[in-house]
């Protein structure tokens, strides 16, 4: 009778952690394949999000100044084809709330980790990052390590384009292009202190075995620049290339027939680009 008894308790138990293993199993895939799209309350103001997709690693996208989640429109959807995918408009811009607070990048990084943990987006994550959001992407990867499995940088930002451009514009000239900081995303002081973030975490060296691709444009555009666009492609190819150094697992291309909007004017680069770290990861 004991042995019976024992017998049936043993075979419960093994059904209920059967029963367990596959509801977990479920849950989980219920979750990492929900999608969410609208404003995600943050306390006051609520941040736009575009996530869509299932699968694993997540794909962050990360607008450049100013820019919203529509820079994606040509790029997100593909990649949503084989993993999750993660686009947002950051406070104030797109249909994201204002949020009258410091805001430099430092400040945003922040306001990201929370969004996906409110979300429920987990990691690894890859960032796809434009322009000055390459500062989000490499700020993110420092400030929590372990959880970004790669960066794709799009025509991204240097941090030290600031200084260049004081060295070498006239006074009237540097103080034009300050001045395109007013009223914007954040001012040229919080610029600076953005640039300086990313000078400290590069001293780090937390990119050195990460997987990244920078994609840089060959603009066609030039003869219709301003002085102070022409300063800047003076030097942006060597920025480029500076960035790629980042790590020792790095790829460098250069997209023939785009401008510094890589993800509207070539998009199937970058989407060519998502696919192979993907791909290399799995």
């Amino acid at each position: 009778m004991y042995m019976k008894a024992r017998r049936i308790a043993i075979t419960l138990i093994i059904l209920a952690i059967c029963l367990t293993t596959i509801m977990v199993y479920y849950l989980y895939n219920v979750e990492a394949s929900k999608a969410v799209q609208g404003k995600i309350d943050m306390g006051g103001y609520g941040l736009y999000v575009d996530c869509i997709g299932k699968g694993k690693p997540t794909v962050i996208f990360e607008s450049g100044f100013g820019c919203t989640h529509e820079d994606w429109k040509y790029v997100q959807p593909e990649i949503a084809k084989t993993t999750r995918t993660f686009s947002y408009d950051r406070a104030g811009l797109g249909k994201s709330d204002k949020f009258g607070t410091k805001r430099t990048v430092y400040e945003q990084v922040k306001e990201l980790h929370a969004l996906l943990g409110k979300t429920k987006v987990k990691g690894p994550y890859i960032f796809v990052a434009h322009s000055l959001g390459g500062f989000h992407a490499r700020l993110f990867a420092d400030m929590y390590p372990g959880e970004v499995q790669g960066i794709i940088f799009v025509d991204s930002a240097s941090e030290y384009q600031t200084e260049y451009l004081k060295k070498g514009l006239e006074e009237n000239q540097f103080g034009i292009w300050k001045s395109m900081f007013k009223n914007t995303e954040f001012s040229y002081d919080e610029l600076l202190l953005s640039e300086q973030k990313v000078k400290e975490a590069r001293k780090k060296d937390g990119l050195r075995d990460i997987p990244i691709t920078v994609l840089s444009a060959k603009r066609k555009e030039e003869h219709a620049l301003d002085s102070v666009s022409k300063l800047v492609l003076t030097q942006w190819m060597q920025w480029q290339k500076d960035i790629a150094s980042l790590s020792d697992r790095s790829i460098h291309k250069t997209v023939d027939d785009a401008g510094h909007m890589i993800q509207l004017d070539q998009p199937q680069a970058v989407i060519d680009a998502v696919d192979a770290m993907i791909g290399a990861m799995r």
